[in-house]
């Protein structure tokens, strides 16, 4: 497989896109920027690295992609995030794809770092993403966050090869990420007319210490590990809380 299109979406992405559409160049000369408003810099970067830039005003992740895919000059797209970088060994997994499989929806690894560490256990050491599809059999589903790609009767395969993932590098964003993800996903449970209940509000953020952490030897990634747990427990409590908040307010 040969011909694909790499989709990008951003806000304020100034310190990862040129890296991203530098990695993203491996594999496509057609890199499409989504961007949601940016007051940084992140459009000229873009512009001189050679992708084409479209602006849109933000209706959730899915539609943002979605967006993007319409203007691909390919029906095979590959969607990446301005902090991931795709990877050679990937770059050759998709080229010994078959491109007629269209009703695929293929997956890999993302090699997650963290403050600077590679993170091989706990949650994020078996992360995998769905990314590569074909844009007349599949597309994003809409939901404002953890969107999925959704298609007719179509299957889904892990190939080998990675994108390598840089969500936190510097402490205040791992702040910023938990609180901002914890009100997304509590946006989407109260309009999935979900509750938080006391089990989910109290025992919820225990549990998810002790699988991240022991369960899924997170202690085994040190400092780093114990921060990634305690985050993943402070997201949960969080996302329940303000649930509970949505759910009462009159």
């Amino acid at each position: 497989m040969d011909a694909v299109s790499v989709i990008v979406i951003t806000k304020n992405e100034s310190a990862n896109i040129r890296s991203c559409i530098e990695s993203a160049t491996l594999i496509s000369n057609d890199i499409i920027i989504v961007d949601s408003g940016s007051t940084d810099s992140t459009t000229d970067i873009a512009h001189n690295a050679g992708a084409k830039i479209i602006s849109i005003m933000w209706q959730g992740y899915g539609n943002a992609r979605n967006t993007g895919a319409e203007i691909a000059k390919n029906d095979w797209v590959l969607a990446v995030d301005a902090d991931e970088r795709v990877t050679s060994g990937l770059v050759d997994a998709i080229k010994r794809l078959n491109e007629k499989d269209n009703g695929i929806i293929y997956g890999f690894k993302r090699q997650n770092y963290f403050l600077g560490k590679k993170i091989r256990f706990g949650e994020w050491g078996r992360d995998k993403v769905f990314r590569l599809y074909n844009k007349q059999r599949v597309s994003w589903d809409l939901s404002p966050i953890h969107e999925v790609l959704v298609g007719e009767n179509c299957t889904k395969k892990i190939i080998s090869g990675y994108v390598n993932h840089f969500p936190v590098m510097k402490p205040e964003q791992n702040t910023d990420k938990t609180n901002r993800y914890a009100q997304l996903n509590a946006q989407k449970l109260h309009e999935q007319g979900k509750k938080a209940t006391i089990i989910k509000r109290f025992l919820s953020p225990v549990y998810n210490f002790i699988q991240t952490y022991i369960l899924r030897l997170g202690f085994l990634d040190g400092k780093q590990g114990f921060i990634i747990a305690t985050s993943t427990s402070k997201y949960v409590w969080l996302k329940y809380k303000m649930l509970n908040q949505l759910n009462h307010a009159k």
